[in-house]
């Protein structure tokens, strides 16, 4: 069994003792490192290289998002979830923007913060259901439908590609279940991309679930 490698950030020393022993109770996790702000994440993401890092928004100096901004840049392919308080479309967009995999709020039940970590090692985008919720009501709010005419120029093969990558499924999966090429998986991913104006797997499963396409 693969141990996913995690670094845990908060400014709270007693929060992070208590999501520690709570994540080292799971048999394929091992928390690398601690941090207690974005700055001193950096440093140990350079030093530690973790798969996932759990981060909360509200630290002093460097905060969560500035943090989550400068470790894309400097290792894409570690895994970001935001955990913290912060509900509003004022912190989830600008997280979505940044590419963050994960955001959970801290209220959440411990199982779903377990499924989020095993999610976003895995590939897959993972959104609490109360953040899902402020995105969905944020969209209805501002009455946009261009989207909705976008969605229609997608081909049938497209549709079902974009419904696949929303929940989750790797462009091996998708290929071998449809029986075509990686290739042409990411063929396909590239012309939705390109029609619907948008980047990202997060932004693909945003986009679904503002039509429906996905629960």
């Amino acid at each position: 069994m693969k141990t996913i490698q995690i670094l845990l950030v908060d400014d709270h020393t007693i929060f992070r003792a208590g999501v520690r022993v709570l994540l080292e109770m799971q048999p394929d996790f091992k928390v690398v490192g601690e941090a207690e702000d974005g700055a001193k994440a950096l440093t140990l993401v350079r030093q530690l290289q973790p798969d996932v890092v759990l981060m909360d928004i509200a630290m002093p100096g460097v905060d969560g998002l500035s943090a989550a901004r400068q470790i894309k840049e400097l290792t894409p392919s570690t895994k970001i979830i935001l955990l913290t308080q912060h509900e509003n479309k004022e912190y989830i967009q600008p997280a979505l923007k940044i590419g963050a995999e994960g955001y959970v709020l801290k209220r959440a039940a411990a199982d779903e913060l377990v499924m989020a970590i095993r999610a976003v090692y895995k590939g897959k985008s993972f959104l609490d259901s109360d953040v899902t919720s402020t995105i969905l009501a944020d969209y209805s709010q501002d009455g946009k439908t261009s989207a909705a005419t976008d969605y229609q120029q997608l081909s049938e093969r497209e549709r079902e590609i974009l419904v696949m990558l929303a929940r989750g499924y790797s462009n091996r999966e998708i290929a071998e279940f449809l029986k075509i090429s990686p290739k042409t998986v990411d063929f396909h991913r590239a012309r939705i991309m390109n029609k619907l104006g948008i980047k990202g797997r997060v932004a693909l499963a945003k986009y679904a679930l503002r039509h429906g396409l996905v629960e």
